[in-house]
C-alpha cells in the first residue's frame, strides 16, 4: 500500500516532522494505514487520541475535536484555572462554545501535560469532511508540534490538503497498488475470481485497494456496492446520474465529444455536480472516474434497459461500435460477433481475447463460434494469462472435441501448462500431437523450450529423435526451422535468434535482440512469448554487468507474474533478484531466495528454476561470508558423479562452486565436477565457457600451473563482455601473486577489479578489493573522480531530483521529458554511479556535496 515507512519514520525519528498528512482517493488505505500508526504507537507505549470527520457534523462547531479529546477530559483538572475553564467549555452541553484561540491555546496544553507521562499521536482521518472550528485548533496544535512527545497524523481526501493546514506541513500522496500487489489483494479475496474476469476487475480497480476487495465481493454478488458510494451517486441530479452511466459503459479511451454526441447535448455543466462532488474529473477531453466503485455504482444504479440504451446510442457514435453493440445485446447476433471479429484484428491482446470469446458466444452457428473460440484461445495465449487459456480451452473442447486437438490449441495449452509448471504435462501433451501433424516445426520448436525449462534428459533425447538430430544440436535445428516456418512473426523469430545465442553465451546479441522483440510484444501487449523470454534476457544483462536494465526487467516481470500467475516464471525472476542482491553486496541473513508459492512447484520438473534458486543462494551464502553453506547449494547444482542438474546453468556456475571449494578446503571434489563439465563441454566449447573452466582450474586443478590459467582467464579481450566474471578472477589472482610476494603484479590487477566493481556497484568486491590493496602495501586505495563528473548536465539534473524522491513521470514533468526517457536516461547512470537503486543516491549526493 506505502506510507508505513512514513508512519515509521514519524513515531520514532528525532528528525521526522512531528505532522504528516496523508492523501489518497476514497479507497487508497488511508484509514487503514492509520490504524496501523495508532497500533504501532500503542505498542511503543503512546498514548493515541483517534477522530473521524464525519460530513453530517461537518456545520458543528468542535465536533470532531470534541471526539478526539474525549477520552482526556478527565486530564483538565492539571491545567491552569482559565484554561481548564476554556477545555471544559467544549464539553458542556448548554455553555456557548469557546473562542478558537483560547481553546487552541488550553489544547496545546493540555498535550503538554499528557506528554509528560509518554508519547501522544493524535489520529485525525477524513480532514476534509472536519468542522472549520476543529480544522482551525488543529492547524494552530499542528504549527507548535516541535518535541518528539506529541505527533499528528492526519487523513484526507483528494489532491490537495484541505484549507488551513500549515503550508509547511509534511504531506505523503499514497499511490495506487502496484500491479502485483494488486494481484496478491485479489487472490486472498475468498471466491476469487480467475481468467479473464480476474484480469477485467484488476483493470477496473486500477489499483485502489478498497476497489478490489468490493469487485472481488461483487463477482459473487453482483449489486453489492459500499452503501457511501451508492449514496452519493443517487444524490446527484437525474440528468448527472444518466451522464454518469454513458461514462461507466464507455471504453477508458472515449472522447468527451463521443459522450456528450451520445447523451444528445453539448452542455458541459451536466457534469458539474459529479464533479463538485468528488466523483469524476472532466479535462483532456476525456471523463476520469475518479474511484472504480463510483463507476461501477454509476451502473449498477440504473436500470438494465436504459444501460442497454446507452449501449445502443454510444455504438451509434463511437468508433468502438461493436463492443457496445455486445454489450447491448440479449441473445446470440452473428452481425454483431462478425463485427467483434473484425474489431479484434486491430486490437491488443487482451482486448482481442475478450472480443473473440464475446463474438463466440454470441455466434449462432456452431462452426463460427468454435472458429471464434480458437482464435480467442489464441490470443489469450499470446497475453499470456495461463488460466484464461484453460479456460477457452475448455470451452472450446466441449464445443468440438476434434478442435482441441490442432496444433494452435494445444501448443496454447502446453504453453499456459509450462508457465503454471507443469513441464512434464505440457511435453507430453505437445509430443503426443507431433505425429500427427504434416509440418510439426512450432510443435517440436515449444517442446524444446518446455525442455530446457525441465532440464530433464529424457525430453532432449525426445525431442532429439522426433526432429532426427542428435539431442546436443536440437536448439540450433529447431530455431532454424521455427524462423523459417510460414507465418513466423518478427518477434518470433528475434526471440529464437535470442535464444540460441544465450545458449551459445553470445550475450550481447543475446540482450540486443531480446529487446528489440521485447519492444515489439509490449506494443501488441503480447506478454506470453515474454514470459518465456525474461529469465534469460536476465541472466544475459547480468553477466553483461548492466545489472539496473536487469533489475527494471526483474521487478516488470514479478508485476507480470503476479497479475497473470506465471508461477515457475516468478520462481526465477524471484531467484535472479536474489543473484543481483548478492552480487551487489546487498543480501541480509535469512535472505529467502524464493516465496512461499515455490512449495507448490516441483523443482525436478523444474531444474532450470531449481539452478538459478540454488545459484541464488550459493552467491548470497558467499556474499554472507558462509563459505559451507555456499559450497553446499552450489555443489547441489552437479550430481555426484558431476553431471549438471541444468545442462546450461550448472557449468555456467563452475567457478563460482571453485571458489566455494577454495574457501572451504574441497578442492578435489570441485575439481571432480570441473572434469565433468569439461567433458561435457567438448572440444569446442564456447569463448564464456573456456573463460570460466580456466578460472576454476586455477583454484581447483591441483594438477594446473594456477598462474596459467589464470591468466588464460583474465587476459583474453573476449572476457570483457562479461566484466564481473573477469573481475574476479583478477581477484582470485591478485590473491595468489600476493601470496607468492608479487605485489606489483597483484596492485595492477586490484587496481582494475576496484574500477571495475565501482562501475558495476558491486559493494563487496570492491571492499575486497582495497582489503587486498592494503595487504598488498597501499596505504590506501586510489580515490576515483566522483561519477557524477562523468554524466552531462541533463543526466545530473535527473540524479538531483530522483534523490530527492521524485517518480520518473514528476522529473519529466519538471524537465518536459517523457517518463520513458527519464527511466532511460537513470538506466544508463546507474553502472557509472555505482549505484543499484534509487534510495542510494541520497548517499551518493551526500558524499558529493
Amino acid at each position: 500500500m506505502g506510507g508505513e515507512a512514513d508512519v515509521d519514520r514519524l513515531l520514532t525519528d528525532a528528525d521526522a516532522p512531528r505532522s504528516l498528512l496523508v492523501l489518497g482517493e476514497p479507497g487508497s488505505g488511508k484509514t487503514r494505514l492509520l490504524r496501523i500508526a495508532a497500533r504501532r504507537a500503542t505498542a511503543q507505549g503512546a498514548r493515541v487520541l483517534a477522530a473521524r470527520a464525519c460530513p453530517s457534523e461537518a456545520r458543528e462547531s468542535y465536533a470532531c475535536l470534541h471526539q478526539l479529546l474525549l477520552p482526556v477530559r478527565d486530564e483538565c483538572e492539571a491545567l491552569a484555572e482559565d484554561e481548564r475553564r476554556v477545555f471544559q467549555g467544549l464539553f458542556a452541553a448548554c455553555a456557548a462554545p469557546p473562542r478558537d484561540r483560547d481553546l487552541a491555546t488550553a489544547v496545546l496544553a493540555l498535550l503538554a501535560h499528557l506528554a509528560r507521562s509518554g508519547p501522544v499521536l493524535l489520529a485525525v482521518d477524513d480532514l476534509q469532511d472536519c468542522d472549520r472550528a476543529s480544522a482551525t485548533v488543529l492547524a494552530f496544535v499542528a504549527r507548535r508540534l516541535t518535541g518528539r512527545a506529541v505527533t499528528a497524523l492526519f487523513t484526507a481526501c483528494g489532491d490537495t490538503p484541505p484549507p488551513g493546514l500549515p503550508a509547511d506541513i509534511a504531506v505523503r500522496s499514497l499511490r495506487p497498488l502496484s500491479p502485483k500487489a494488486a494481484a496478491r489483494l485479489v487472490d486472498a479475496q475468498p471466491g476469487a475470481p480467475t481468467g479473464r474476469a480476474r484480469l477485467e476487475l484488476l483493470r477496473r480497480a486500477a489499483g485502489n485497494p478498497l476497489a478490489v476487495i468490493e469487485l472481488s465481493r461483487a463477482a459473487d454478488r453482483p449489486g453489492r456496492i459500499p452503501r457511501a458510494v451508492a449514496a452519493s451517486v443517487d444524490a446527484l441530479p437525474e440528468d448527472t446520474r444518466r451522464a454518469l452511466l454513458y461514462a461507466a459503459l464507455a471504453e477508458p479511451q472515449e472522447e468527451l465529444a463521443v459522450l456528450m454526441a451520445a447523451l444528445g447535448t453539448d452542455d458541459l455543466r451536466v457534469w458539474a455536480p459529479a464533479e463538485a462532488a468528488g466523483l469524476v474529473s472532466v479535462a483532456g477531453c476525456r471523463v476520469v472516474f475518479r474511484n472504480a466503485l463510483t463507476r461501477l455504482a454509476a451502473l449498477q444504479r440504473q436500470p438494465a434497459k436504459l444501460r442497454q440504451q446507452a449501449c445502443r446510442d454510444l455504438a451509434a457514435r463511437s468508433v468502438h461500435r461493436a463492443g457496445y453493440l455486445a454489450t447491448a445485446a440479449v441473445g446470440p447476433d452473428e452481425s454483431v460477433a462478425a463485427a467483434l471479429e473484425e474489431a479484434a484484428d486491430r486490437a491488443d491482446r487482451f482486448t482481442a481475447a475478450r472480443a473473440l470469446e464475446r463474438a463466440a458466444q454470441l455466434s449462432p452457428r456452431a462452426a463460427d463460434r468454435v472458429r471464434r473460440l480458437a482464435a480467442a484461445l489464441t490470443a489469450a495465449s499470446d497475453l499470456g494469462d495461463p488460466e484464461w487459456v484453460r479456460e477457452l480451452y475448455a470451452a472450446l473442447a466441449e464445443a468440438c472435441p476434434g478442435a482441441a486437438g490442432s496444433d494452435a490449441a494445444v501448443r496454447a495449452l502446453s504453453g499456459a501448462l509450462s508457465l503454471q509448471s507443469y513441464q512434464r504435462a505440457a511435453f507430453d501433451l505437445v509430443m503426443g500431437v507431433v505425429p500427427l501433424t504434416d509440418d510439426p516445426s512450432m510443435l517440436l520448436a515449444l517442446a524444446a523450450a518446455v525442455a530446457r525449462q525441465s532440464g530433464l534428459p529424457e525430453h532432449w533425447r525426445e525431442v532429439g529423435r522426433a526432429a532426427g538430430v542428435h539431442a546436443d544440436d536440437v536448439l540450433a535445428s529447431l530455431t532454424a526451422r521455427a524462423s523459417a516456418a510460414p507465418g513466423s512473426s518478427r518477434p518470433v523469430q528475434l526471440l529464437a535468434a535470442a535464444s540460441l545465442a544465450h545458449r551459445t553465451d553470445e550475450s550481447d546479441r543475446c540482450a540486443e535482440q531480446y529487446r528489440q522483440a521485447g519492444e515489439l510484444l509490449r506494443a501488441e501487449g503480447a506478454l506470453g512469448p515474454l514470459a518465456w523470454a525474461l529469465p534469460d534476457q536476465v541472466d544475459a544483462l547480468l553477466g553483461l554487468g548492466r545489472w539496473a536494465e536487469a533489475e527494471s526487467l526483474i521487478e516488470e516481470g514479478l508485476d507480470h507474474a503476479a497479475v497473470h500467475r506465471w508461477t515457475r516464471v516468478e520462481l526465477d525472476l524471484q531467484a535472479l533478484r536474489t543473484t543481483l542482491r548478492a552480487l551487489r553486496g546487498e543480501s541480509d541473513p535469512g535472505t529467502a531466495v524464493a516465496g512461499p508459492d515455490g512449495r507448490s512447484v516441483s523443482l525436478h520438473e523444474n531444474r532450470a528454476t531449481h539452478a538459478r534458486m540454488l545459484r541464488a543462494g550459493g552467491l548470497t551464502a558467499l556474499a554472507l561470508g558462509d563459505a559451507e553453506g555456499a559450497f553446499r547449494q552450489l555443489r547441489t547444482l552437479f550430481a555426484d558423479d558431476g553431471e549438471p542438474l541444468d545442462p546450461f546453468l550448472s557449468p555456467r556456475c563452475v567457478a563460482e562452486l571453485a571458489v566455494a571449494a577454495h574457501r572451504t578446503g574441497r578442492q578435489r571434489e570441485a575439481a571432480h565436477v570441473l572434469a565433468r563439465v569439461r567433458h561435457r563441454q567438448g572440444d569446442r566449447p564456447t569463448t564464456r565457457m573456456t573463460l570460466l573452466m580456466h578460472h576454476a582450474a586455477a583454484l581447483v586443478d591441483e594438477d594446473a600451473d594456477p598462474e596459467h590459467h589464470f591468466q588464460l582467464a583474465v587476459v583474453n579481450s573476449e572476457a570483457a563482455h562479461w566484466p564481473l566474471e573477469r573481475a574476479l578472477a583478477r581477484l582470485d589472482l591478485a590473491r595468489w601473486l600476493r601470496r607468492r610476494r608479487r605485489p606489483l603484479e597483484a596492485r595492477a590487477q586490484l587496481t582494475v577489479v576496484l574500477e571495475t566493481a565501482v562501475r558495476l556497484g558491486a559493494r563487496q568486491l570492491a571492499e575486497s578489493a582495497r582489503g587486498e590493496l592494503r595487504a598488498s602495501g597501499v596505504a590506501e586505495a586510489p580515490a576515483a573522480e566522483h561519477p557524477l563528473a562523468e554524466l552531462t548536465a541533463q543526466q545530473r539534473q535527473i540524479v538531483r531530483l530522483a534523490a530527492k524522491g521524485l517518480s520518473n513521470r514528476e522529473i519529466g514533468e519538471q524537465l518536459f521529458l517523457s517518463p520513458r526517457t527519464v527511466g532511460s536516461h537513470l538506466y544508463n547512470v546507474y553502472p557509472k554511479l555505482g549505484v543499484s537503486s534509487r534510495h542510494q543516491l541520497r548517499d551518493l549526493l551526500v558524499c558529493e556535496k
